[in-house]
Parts: C-alpha cells; sequence; structure tokens
C-alpha cells in the first residue's frame, strides 16, 4: 500500500510539474529602442515585468534597437525559437506580415494595429485618444498664454489618435487656446524632438506635450527653460522630470501581455485585436503632487474625465478633429 502512495505522489507531482511546464512561455520583444528610453519601450519592458510579478510564467527576451530595416531579418532569426513573438513598433507590420506568412505555426502580436493581420498575428491598439484627451484637458487649463505646442512623432497609429484626442479636449476646454504642431517624422528622434520643442518655447508656448519616446528630447529642453511646462505621456518622465511635469498618462500593457497569454492557453493563435483603454485597466494616470504646478481644480476636471472614460470607452470623436 505505501508503494501505491508514493507510486500516486510521485505521478501527481510529475502532473503537476507538467502543467507548470505547459503554463509557462517563452517571448521575444523587438523594441525599436531601448527598454529604458521613458516612453515607448520602456511601458511595455515595465508591463511584462508586471505580468511575471502577477503569476504570469514568461521567459522574456528583450531585443532592443531594431531599426526597421532589419526586422525581417531578425524576425526570421527568432522564428520557432519562442512561444510568442511580440513585435513593438507599427514600423515593423510590413516584416510581421512577411515572416508570419513563411512561419504559419509560429504566433505573433504586433503593436500598434487596430487591423486583423492574420490568423497567427494578434494586434493591440491603445485607444490613445483617451490619454490626449485627458492631457488636452489639463493643458487647456493650464495655459496661461493660450498657446500650446505639441511635438508629434509620425502622423499614424496610436499618434494619430493622440493628437486628435487631445485637441479636441484643448478646444473644449479653452477655445481661445491654439496650438502649435510639429512632426519629426520618427518615433525616436530625440534631437528632432528637442529642436521642436526649443521652436515652440521661443514662439511663446507655456505647455508643452509629445507622444512616443522621441518626446523626451522636447522634454528636456522644457525641463531646462525657465516657465514652460510639460503633460507626459509616461509615468517616468513624471518621476524624473518633477520641477515641470504636471501630470502623466501612460499605457499599462500587462493587459496586452496577459490577454494574449490567456487567448494563447485557450487556442487561439491570432485575428483578433486587443484595446488598451480606461475601461479594461490598460491605461495609467498620475498626478503631480505639487499644487503650484497643478492646481487642484485642474486635477478633479482630469479625473472627472478619467472616470467618465472609464465607464464609457470609445466615445472620444477624435476622428471629427481637421488639423490646422
Amino acid at each position: 500500500m505505501k508503494k501505491i502512495v508514493f507510486l500516486l505522489a510521485a505521478l501527481l507531482m510529475l502532473a503537476l510539474s507538467c502543467a507548470a511546464v505547459a503554463d509557462s512561455i517563452s517571448m521575444a520583444v523587438i523594441y525599436p529602442d531601448t527598454v529604458d528610453d521613458k516612453g515607448w519601450c520602456q511601458s511595455m519592458d515595465n508591463a511584462i515585468k508586471k505580468a511575471i510579478a502577477d503569476g504570469y510564467e514568461i521567459d522574456y527576451t528583450p531585443v532592443e534597437s531594431v531599426a526597421a530595416a532589419d526586422a525581417p531579418n531578425t524576425l526570421d532569426q527568432l522564428a520557432e525559437n519562442y512561444d510568442l513573438i511580440l513585435v513593438h513598433a507599427a514600423t515593423y507590420t510590413a516584416a510581421t506580415i512577411e515572416i508570419a506568412a513563411e512561419y504559419p505555426d509560429q504566433i505573433f502580436a504586433l503593436g500598434t494595429s487596430d487591423k486583423l493581420l492574420g490568423e497567427n498575428i494578434f494586434t493591440y491598439m491603445p485607444m490613445s485618444e483617451e490619454t490626449g484627451y485627458i492631457n488636452g484637458i489639463i493643458a487647456g487649463m493650464t495655459t496661461k498664454v493660450n498657446k500650446v505646442g505639441i511635438v508629434g512623432s509620425t502622423d499614424g497609429g496610436d499618434s494619430y489618435r493622440y493628437v486628435r484626442g487631445f485637441i479636441k479636449a484643448l478646444q473644449e476646454t479653452n477655445p481661445d487656446a491654439e496650438y502649435m504642431l510639429s512632426w519629426t517624422g520618427s518615433y525616436s528622434d530625440t534631437v528632432g524632438a528637442g529642436q521642436i520643442g526649443q521652436t515652440f518655447i521661443d514662439a511663446g508656448c507655456d505647455v508643452l506635450v509629445g507622444p512616443a519616446q522621441q518626446a523626451i528630447g522636447a522634454l528636456r529642453i522644457v525641463d531646462a527653460a525657465d516657465g514652460p511646462v510639460w503633460i507626459g505621456q509616461t509615468t517616468s518622465q513624471l518621476t524624473d522630470f518633477p520641477g515641470c511635469v504636471l501630470a502623466a498618462a501612460d499605457y499599462d500593457y500587462s493587459a496586452v501581455v496577459k490577454g494574449v497569454i490567456d487567448r494563447m492557453a485557450e487556442g487561439k493563435t491570432g485575428n483578433e485585436c486587443i484595446p488598451l483603454n480606461y475601461n479594461n485597466g490598460g491605461f495609467i494616470y498620475t498626478f503631480s503632487e505639487n499644487a503650484e504646478l497643478l492646481p487642484e481644480d485642474v486635477k478633479a476636471a482630469a479625473q472627472a474625465a478619467i472616470d467618465n472614460l472609464t465607464a464609457a470607452p470609445n466615445t472620444v470623436d477624435y476622428n471629427s478633429i481637421v488639423l490646422e
């Protein structure tokens, strides 16, 4: 009887061990920049680490600073070596579609895109018009000269949505406010972003914003100047530049990471878009503790808008905005 009990216990331990292995996942993530960029890439890196802390067993391999021209070769080298390859930049879309067709059994996740790209490709799209909208409220209420500068990256993907959501809220909150908008044409041109930021400050803008990791170049210019303030796109911007950042939106990509892994566990392989919004916990918003920078009435107005968007996603009509 003791031998039978021992055998059963051994079989149970083996079964539990196999289950743990089955629940684990190997994942490579391709980044256009480094994971400490205080922006786009760092948000995803933080999200994966959060998912791991929340109990998801992920063997995580970051592949940093991959140029768009090198994406096909990088994807080809990674294919069939990981359960999931997460491609964290819309600039890699064509390469992902190409390599995914060559490796139909390899599962990919690509962001940002709201399109369905294939049976083995998940996509994810931050509804960043929501974060832009909150930032626009704060900009409209805090600008003293009614001049706001927007340091754009490229007019596509979540940047397209963010900029229009921002302008919509700015115009609704403060019809007298004017905005200046310029694009670097890149997600990582920090030098170009800095030059645009300086131009806006010289033109009299007292509030500046900017999506994507390239915006850190403009934020450094704002921090060095006397007077202008910044409304951030990642929490790290508020942490690292507390003297000029009023508040910061952030993406919690753990909603995407967990969503893809959960769907894979259900046997799904792609052909689905996973959104990020306030409703599903995909966005985080952090306010400055400095009341001189961020008055309580401004904070209250922004929080009320966050509460409304949490209850009713997909309600910011960003496509109604025509850029000047």
